[in-house]
């Protein structure tokens, strides 16, 4: 927490935490994924730009992400030729 949040916590009497659901899982949310290929640093949007997701979605979908970006030419792909 930051600011004046962890004063305001420890004084009080309850705290309610709430939290979004997966789409895909339907697990608890702990992610915001930007679904949006805009590489500006600040993007705001709702549904359209960022998606909720569980832990297990996030890394699914940014697996999926880094799969689309890398080329077949891609070195770290291929294996390296045996030199003779």
């Amino acid at each position: 927490p930051f600011g004046p949040m962890p004063a305001l916590m420890a004084t009080a009497e309850y705290v309610t935490k709430v939290h979004a659901v997966c789409p895909r899982t339907g697990n608890l949310a702990h992610y915001s994924f930007r679904k949006s290929h805009n590489e500006d640093l600040v993007l705001l949007g709702e549904t359209e730009e960022y998606e909720p997701l569980s832990r297990a979605a996030y890394y699914k979908a940014q697996l999926r992400d880094k799969v689309k970006k890398m080329e077949v030419n891609d070195p770290e792909i291929l294996p390296k030729k045996k030199q003779a």
